[in-house]
């Protein structure tokens, strides 16, 4: 939906003469190291969840091009592949095996082909050897033809010129405008074919015929986008500028939003009675009852929401103006910056604490401590809180009069051992970059107005996990003395683990059918169901996502993965008591590994089903 209403508004911004239909997202690299400075800009570190949110996002940015004749716009997957450092990025070669490429850093650029993405970005990074620009084995063997690719080839800004000048590939200009154009490029982002193109075309290293089919497909898209139709056919001209900042997508914003805060920590509260910290209860702070007291450097965030390469909303939520429409006689303290090393507020942010009945804590990074290399900080060194903010936290926690809520915004990774056991934090909220509606969302989840449903999409580690792995090491297995990446070969223990969430409800499961050991077929060719009651047996309404996850024979050994997601599904509006059934159609491809040569097989033998607490064992034969 979300994706739906970008295509939307960029129609509408088109059929005024105020953009072009060529929209160089989505970024759906795997979430690698949490140091990586766009990590935030992706699914993030689970290879199924991309592809799946690869195909979605390009269907609803470029609609139903089958239906309607045109694209709505032009999606364009990046960056291909195996990218995810920021440090040396124009001159560093991703050294990856074929088992980490096929089942790691390929799946989701394979769906967005499946789902007829009209352009694909390479990435400025070599792999083994071979600039992502120029590499003719993945651009033109596996993109185009194992995949079926029918669209154009665009360099990310300035890649060509890596090629040449970083990378040293080729010897001479004119030999890299032919190795870029060989290799299945048809478009370059910066000026490197401007200045050197003709004379290698002049010298015959690049001829007609290939200048010919690099426009070809870049053309070909345009007249898929409608550009060249008489107005008067032009296709999606109902879009017009009221459509952008509309009242429903402005609720889709909010709802997106709202959707994405995870709830990590809600510990009972002796002063409530035992009852978990959150939500906050409107009717307990008043000038007669207890205070409320906001601290910390993001209280009033706003265009710490949009994250990076984002447009410009009409209005930003903020947590200060959100929250005081619940309780507007609270008090407020930055006590620090985000980064700065400012000390002349942390003996207020203290007193504040001291003196108030209950304190929410924000802190957090930026955008610009995480961050494309060049608009930013790039890759962060570290993924602790930046500046004073531990001593804030510190100061506040030893101070306040009842245990802290503490409210955390970032894109990536913050190390929360030091407070995930700690009694004086009763309650723990995360977020990204959440978007212009952020401090409504922030509100209304802490007030209870929306129960929180979101999962992490990315393992939380603790710093010493960064001492153990190095930024340059493409691996995602356990090698050389690294405990390997992500929840699937990760073998440390995580400060909390991907798919993680909480909520202010409790979800029960149960399978439908008792059998303990379901029997599956490599050869089946339709799917076998398994059913799945989930009953909410708290007070409140809840939206509640299921995630089911497969455990191979022989897990973490040989290479194979801890476990793999092979299916989520999310269940909105579900009420206390109501109980609902669900299936996941079990196919024999997820019960496939990539080898050692990137071939995927199905692994025979017993495997594990698992979702939640339930599990079941998938006897494949």
């Amino acid at each position: 939906m979300m994706a739906d209403a970008i295509g939307n508004e960029a129609r509408a911004f088109y059929n005024v003469g105020n953009t072009g239909l060529t929209f160089w997202s989505p970024n759906i690299n795997i979430y690698r190291d949490p140091r990586w400075g766009r990590g935030h800009e992706t699914p993030g570190e689970d290879p199924f969840l991309n592809a799946e949110y690869a195909r979605m996002f390009v269907k609803g940015l470029q609609g139903d091009e089958q239906r309607v004749g045109f694209l709505k716009s032009s999606a364009c997957c990046k960056h291909f592949a195996a990218h995810s450092i920021e440090e040396d990025r124009n001159s560093f070669n991703a050294v990856v095996n074929k088992q980490d490429m096929a089942d790691t850093y390929l799946p989701a650029f394979k769906a967005c082909v499946e789902n007829n993405v009209s352009s694909i970005m390479t990435a400025y990074s070599a792999i083994n050897g071979i600039p992502a620009t120029a590499h003719k084995f993945y651009i033109t063997d596996v993109i185009r033809a194992q995949w079926g690719f029918d669209g154009y080839i665009v360099s990310d800004c300035g890649a060509v010129d890596d090629v040449f000048f970083n990378h040293k590939y080729k010897d001479t200009e004119s030999e890299t405008c032919h190795a870029v154009l060989d290799a299945g490029v048809d478009i370059e982002c910066g000026p490197f074919f401007r200045t050197y193109l003709q004379g290698a075309v002049s010298e015959g290293l690049v001829t007609e015929t290939m200048v010919n089919t690099a426009l070809e497909r870049g053309l070909r898209v345009l007249m898929r986008l409608g550009y060249f139709e008489r107005y008067d056919e032009r296709p999606y001209k109902e879009f017009l500028p009221e459509d952008a900042d509309s009242e429903s997508h402005k609720q889709l914003a909010l709802e997106a939003a709202r959707q994405s805060i995870v709830l990590l920590k809600n510990d009972p509260d002796e002063m409530m009675g035992n009852l978990p910290l959150l939500p906050l209860n409107q009717q307990d702070f008043g000038m007669s009852r207890a205070s409320l007291a906001l601290i910390g450097p993001h209280l009033n965030a706003s265009e710490v929401f949009l994250g990076n390469y984002h447009g410009i909303p009409s209005s930003i939520k903020e947590p200060l103006d959100e929250i005081q429409r619940y309780v507007p006689d609270l008090k407020w303290e930055l006590g620090c910056d985000v980064d700065s090393f400012d000390r002349s507020r942390l003996n207020q942010a203290e007193e504040l604490a001291r003196t108030s009945s209950q304190v929410v804590l924000f802190v957090g990074i930026n955008s610009e401590i995480e961050a494309e290399d060049g608009f930013g900080a790039g890759d962060r060194v570290n993924i602790s809180l930046t500046g004073l903010q531990p001593e804030l936290i510190r100061r506040v926690l030893n101070s306040a009069q009842q245990p802290v809520i503490l409210f955390v915004v970032s894109g990536g990774v913050i190390d929360l051992s030091e407070y995930k056991n700690d009694p004086r934090v009763g309650a723990i909220v995360w977020s990204g970059y959440i978007g212009q509606s952020g401090g409504e969302a922030i509100a209304d989840i802490l007030f209870g107005n929306y129960n929180p449903s979101g999962r992490l999409t990315q393992t939380f580690y603790d710093s010493s996990y960064l001492e153990q792995v190095t930024k340059q090491d493409m691996n995602m297995r356990p090698v050389n003395g690294s405990p390997g990446r992500t929840y699937r070969f990760y073998t440390g223990e995580p400060v909390y683990p991907f798919g993680y969430g909480l909520s202010y409800t409790i979800f029960q499961y149960a399978f439908s059918s008792e059998n303990d050991e379901i029997e599956m077929s490599q050869f089946a060719n339709d799917c076998l169901d398994v059913g799945l009651d989930v009953q909410n047996v708290g007070q409140r309404s809840g939206d509640h996502s299921i995630l089911w996850f497969v455990i191979p024979p022989h897990a973490g050994l040989i290479g194979r993965p801890i476990k793999n997601l092979v299916e989520f599904k999310k269940l909105h509006n579900v009420l206390p008591s109501e109980s609902r059934q669900i299936k996941i159609c079990l196919r024999s491809s997820m019960f496939q590994l990539a080898n050692e040569q990137g071939d995927f097989e199905v692994i025979l033998g017993e495997w594990t089903l698992i979702v939640g607490d339930q599990i079941r064992r998938i006897v494949v034969t």
